[in-house]
């Protein structure tokens, strides 16, 4: 078996397309068929069958594909590592985490690291902590940054920091008097909210059910950011993580009020426990360590 073949297998299986893998791998589709053809033709098994237009793997082509999928991460973390020796830190590194910690925890660390570290390429996926742990479970991120707890036999939790929820409101809201608000006194105001499905909209959720009041949700909205200049635009309130509304609460454009109901939510690294840490990866946690000493935010 050639590394070429291996490459073009591990394509196809993951793009479940031979159009896609082609323009994945900048090869040529007559190319990419003949690779497979020699590879099934060395095997003795046949790899692929197509079902609904799509390529899926066969029971040898799946039994393959788990060795290809190891064979191909050690590599290039070897490839990481010598380029470790030089001490010149250079490879991939690719981590799965949720659009609030995207746009308001990472920037500062990856301005950091990018600057100490500029040969490194980095791939952020912006997902549900949910998709986080699939994502680090099926080998496509190096780790994961999630609330927590998350329970699953294939990975392990570390917590880096707590992250904080206020009411927010406009400076003339009935609310934006009050050192603290609790759910009760929340329950009958219009709320905005991320759509139903994401972790943080469960957590209200169960928070409203453990108070036993009802949460009058007003609006399903896709982003904290979003939710933010509606609020701003007195269409309701809405509960956000502290961090994400510092700098409307500093100029004045929102009111951030405790919840003391509320306890701090937990976020964490989740890894894989048989992957090991590249060198990029080591150095991208020391640095975050760094920035966020079991903080709360």
């Amino acid at each position: 078996m050639e590394l070429t073949q291996l490459r073009s297998f591990y394509a196809i299986a993951r793009e479940r397309s031979v159009t896609r893998a082609v323009a994945r791998l900048g090869l040529t589709q007559p190319a990419l068929s003949l690779q497979i053809k020699a590879l099934e033709a060395e095997l003795g098994e046949v790899l692929f069958t197509r079902q609904r237009k799509q390529m899926q793997l066969t029971q040898a082509g799946e039994l393959l594909y788990q060795h290809v999928q190891t064979v191909l991460t050690t590599l290039e973390e070897a490839k990481e590592e010598m380029a470790a020796l030089q001490h010149l830190l250079r490879g991939h590194l690719a981590i799965a985490t949720s659009d609030t910690n995207c746009a308001y925890i990472l920037p500062p660390v990856l301005r950091q690291f990018r600057a100490q570290y500029p040969q490194v390429r980095i791939d952020i996926r912006s997902r549900m902590s949910s998709q986080v742990l699939q994502l680090v479970v099926e080998h496509e991120v190096d780790f994961g940054i999630a609330t927590l707890p998350i329970a699953h036999r294939q990975v392990t939790t570390e917590t880096l920091f707590h992250r904080e929820e206020v009411v927010i409101c406009p400076g003339d809201h009935p609310l934006s008097r009050a050192a603290s608000v609790s759910l009760a006194q929340l329950s009958p105001y219009p709320l905005l909210a991320l759509s139903p499905g994401s972790t943080s909209r469960q957590f209200l959720d169960m928070a409203f059910q453990h108070a036993g009041v009802p949460m009058q949700v007003a609006m399903n909205l896709g982003s904290i950011e979003v939710i933010k200049r509606f609020v701003e635009s007195g269409l309701g309130v809405a509960i956000v993580p502290r961090i994400a509304v510092a700098e409307e609460a500093q100029q004045g454009r929102l009111v951030a009020i405790p919840i003391p109901d509320l306890p701090a939510r937990a976020i964490g690294l989740v890894e894989r426990q048989d992957k090991r840490r590249s060198p990029a990866a080591v150095a991208f946690l020391h640095m975050l360590r760094t920035h966020f000493p079991h903080e709360r935010f």
